[in-house]
């Protein structure tokens, strides 16, 4: 029997593919109007030049290794574009595909088909079957004869959402197959058999010369995808879900400010001309909507359109109609389209644990949440709470938040799931769920505070063998760091709830951490609260409140409210034991007030109440405010006294576990800054020392804003030691003090560091740094620091630095040794400060 042989010219041959008949399928001469391009783009498109940029660099055939397939372990030949509903994704691949059918990359055309993956057609067990019944159309999916949408096959979960699939793998390849210009007759029924004659004719085309670019638009599941995968050619996705499907992954986010603003004019200039200068007459509007909006394009489409059907309306009234959140999606709907519409296509695709964590996630106060939280609201162990965030985020209903393990929720998603969340809140109990979350607030802010506030031994035996316990302070600190807006926003949500305990007692608790922060504005806020909920609780509730404002006011240098909330404080203080906390910290606010006389009377008293009542650890951190106020009245003498003894005093209660770091730390720099004022070429060495004993401690405990003081105190201290051998010491600290206030967001102590660094530079360097410090304190109303930086600017500081400090007989050896210490010091060589003995300094 003779050997059968097939020659192909100018067409496709496929052999025993239906039935055993052998076919012969010519291509069309010429691009028929199917592949003649994508739906149109929108001119309107801004804002993802970076994300267009990536399409079209994995879409250029330029850039292929493979023989002209682009495929290769780091260069896949598909591209999954993801995201919120909304967030631009087939628009993205339109622009995409216009762009590359012009740079002639995809001669063949673009085939591009809506999968309709988040519709309400359900999903049919034939969706894999090799015998499908109906013929379908393109785009779409007709249901099983005989079926319902909401019966059969179709998914439907406990919480009655009917999970549609969208349109079958292989009623699109038949349409696909149609457009590609085979006739019907020859289109095999069978998926399997369909996906093979899909892969063989596009192969064809691109050998042809006339490679096709194939768009799977709106797809909801890798089953939906695969089968429609060719073996070679470029591909582009789009989805709400993040799908395994080999692809190079683009998540697309949401528009930054300025490209939302700049669509919103675009859209009204298409729709409207340039005669609509709305934008450009009304900026701060236009702005005010793009926030509003929250960057989804599809968001500020809708506002485009609902402004171009009424020209007169001006942008500060639509802005505030969608300041009301309780209305906002109700302002964002337009003919068919809408942005609640949107979410809930996504929202009906989710199982109904992943539904009922998705309205629960609400029940957090906050901008986002831990995993930790959302297994608290949801009432679910950790493990299982990842994996529902982990669905939500597959889903793009859930962001990942700025570190691992954090989530968070688009602002109008959140909207979204609170309307959600009322629907169901009998269900769901949500009002448990709100009450679990505050109560998991207070328990862990309390165990917190703790490690900030109470000596460590003591911090760890209150805390141990409780659920909420923190096993350091580091892990304590870290802890609030990542939760603190969340734990604000508690404070507030738990006093809209009527909580009035739970409000007052996380206000007050988390004090210790704003200050060891220096979160001013936040502390005044949680503060006010508790003020607004003791009224409410008594009078040990309204005496914690008042001193917690008082000292937050303080913070945010507002002395006179400060002192009110303080003396108010002192009022309600019944006894010694609770007015000598009090004592303290008006007299802090004396200090910075300038009222040296009331401030060491505080102290004075308060030094004498904690040594009676035996409160070693009270006593000294009262001699270290002392000793500060007595360095403020000049009597530099008595200052450096008292604050040798609390130093002393602070090392043997800190070797018994009982001390405070942070008031030790203060000390050595109270001591430093005394002895600096009172004999200064007496003691250089000892001051840096002290000072760098002090940086040690900051270090440890992880006190930004005390390093930046301590660094400004090592400039002063270095050019006082000798500004002629360490004054390149004394500007690199003064500049790193200045860059450290400036990332702290400290204006008024980055004056001061610019002040100290004015002193110790160059004349040059000197007038920008003082200038620039006084502009500042003007700004900020500091009347006495700019009648000081002006009395700087006018000091000739021409001539050239004095050695007096230096001995002479010093070596090199000793100068380099002093200059390296706090670098030793910040690298953890604590050692370098015991290499010398320094002998103790009196000042007179």
């Amino acid at each position: 029997m003779a050997a059968t042989r097939n020659t192909i010219s100018g067409g496709l041959f496929f052999n025993a593919v239906i039935q055993g008949h052998t076919i012969t399928v010519r291509l069309p001469p010429r691009v028929t109007p199917a592949l003649s391009g994508a739906p149109p783009r929108s001119e309107a498109f801004t804002g993802r030049d970076d994300e267009l940029s990536m399409l079209l660099g994995l879409l250029d055939p330029a850039r292929d290794t493979g023989a002209g397939t682009g495929a290769g372990p780091d260069r896949p030949r598909a591209a999954l574009v993801t995201g919120l509903g909304g967030s631009g994704k087939t628009e993205l691949a339109l622009q995409a595909a216009h762009l590359a059918r012009e740079r002639g990359w995809f001669p063949g055309g673009v085939l591009f088909t809506d999968l309709q993956g988040y519709s309400d057609i359900p999903c049919h067990p034939e969706q894999q079957d090799d015998h499908p019944s109906g013929t379908g159309h393109r785009g779409g999916a007709p249901g099983h004869p005989g079926t319902r949408p909401d019966e059969g096959s179709g998914r439907r979960d406990r919480a009655g959402h009917g999970r549609g699939c969208g349109a079958r793998p292989v009623e699109v390849l038949g349409e696909l197959l149609r457009a590609l210009g085979l006739d019907p007759e020859h289109v095999p029924p069978g998926l399997q058999d369909r996906t093979r004659l899909f892969a063989t004719v596009l192969d064809a085309y691109a050998e042809q010369g006339r490679p096709i670019l194939l768009i799977l638009d709106n797809a909801s599941s890798a089953e939906q995808v695969r089968p429609l995968l060719p073996g070679t050619g470029k591909v582009l996705i789009t989805s709400r879900h993040t799908l395994d499907v080999g692809a190079r992954l683009l998540d697309l986010g949401m528009l930054a400010p300025g490209a939302a603003v700049e669509l919103l004019a675009r859209a009204l200039r298409l729709a409207l001309g340039d005669a609509d200068t709305r934008v450009a007459r009304e900026p701060a509007a236009a702005a005010d909507i793009a926030e509003l909006c929250g960057g989804l394009p599809l968001a500020v489409r809708i506002v485009a359109a609902l402004l171009a059907a009424d020209p007169s309306r001006p942008l500060r009234a639509m802005a505030e109609d969608l300041a009301e959140a309780a209305t906002r999606l109700d302002e964002l709907s337009y003919e068919e389209r809408g942005v609640r519409a949107a979410f809930e296509l996504s929202y009906h695709r989710l199982e109904a644990e992943e539904a009922r964590m998705f309205r629960l996630m609400t029940a957090a106060s906050g901008p986002d949440l831990s995993t930790e939280s959302a297994a608290v609201v949801a009432d679910r162990e950790p493990r299982r709470a990842r994996r529902l965030l982990e669905a939500l985020h597959r889903a793009h209903l859930v962001e990942r938040g700025g570190a691992y393990g954090r989530w968070r929720m688009h602002d109008l998603v959140r909207l979204y799931a609170e309307e959600r969340a009322r629907d169901q809140a009998g269900p769901d109990r949500h009002e448990e769920a709100c009450e679990r979350f505050a109560g998991h607030c207070c328990a862990r802010a309390r165990a917190a505070g703790a490690w900030l506030s109470l000596p460590e031994a003591r911090a760890r035996h209150e805390t141990q063998n409780r659920r909420e316990a923190f096993a350091s302070r580091e892990e304590a600190v870290a802890w609030l760091d990542a939760e603190g807006r969340t734990l604000v926003a508690a404070v507030t949500a738990a006093a809209g709830r009527g909580d009035w305990a739970r409000s007052h007692a996380l206000a007050v608790d988390l004090a210790p951490y704003f200050e060891f922060r220096q979160r001013a504005g936040e502390w005044i806020t949680t503060a006010l609260a508790a003020v607004d909920a003791s009224e409410r609780l008594g009078h040990h509730a309204e005496l914690a409140a008042a001193m917690t404002l008082g000292n937050a006011y303080r913070l945010a240098r507002r002395y006179d409210e400060s002192s009110a909330q303080l003396r108010r404080a002192l009022g309600l203080a019944r006894d010694d034991r609770a007015r000598s906390p009090v004592l303290h910290n008006l007299g802090l606010t004396y200090l910075r007030m300038g009222a040296l006389a009331k401030a060491e009377a505080c102290h004075r008293r308060d030094r004498r109440i904690c040594a009676l009542a035996g409160d070693l650890r009270g006593r000294a951190q009262a001699a270290v405010a002392l000793g500060d106020v007595l360095r403020a009245r000049r009597r530099y003498g008595e200052a450096a006294t008292v604050l040798t003894e609390a130093v002393t005093l602070l090392q043997r209660l800190g070797a018994l576990g009982l001390g405070s770091r942070t008031a030790l730390m203060h000390a050595r720099v109270n001591l430093a800054l005394t002895y600096l004022a009172g004999r200064p070429e007496r003691t250089p060495t000892y001051i840096l020392w002290q000072l760098c004993a002090a940086l040690a401690a900051a270090r440890d405990l992880d006190d930004r804003h005390a390093q930046a003081m301590i660094f400004m105190n090592l400039c002063t201290a270095y050019r006082n030691r000798c500004a002629a051998c360490h004054g390149p010491s004394a500007l690199a600290w003064g500049r790193l003090a200045v860059a450290l206030f400036d990332e702290l967001g400290d204006p008024y102590h980055r004056a001061l560091a610019l002040t100290a660094l004015g002193l110790a530079a160059g004349p040059e360097e000197a007038r920008r740094s003082l200038a620039e410090a006084l502009s500042i304190f003007q700004g900020l109303g500091a009347e006495r620091e700019c009648r000081e930086v002006r009395a700087l600017s006018r000091t000739d500081r021409t001539e050239p630095p004095r050695r007096e400090a230096c001995t002479a007989d010093e070596s090199e050896q000793v100068r380099d040794w002093v200059d390296d210490l706090p670098h030793a010091v910040l690298r953890g060589d604590d050692g370098r400060l015991g290499e010398v003995l320094i002998p103790g300094c009196n000042v007179g």
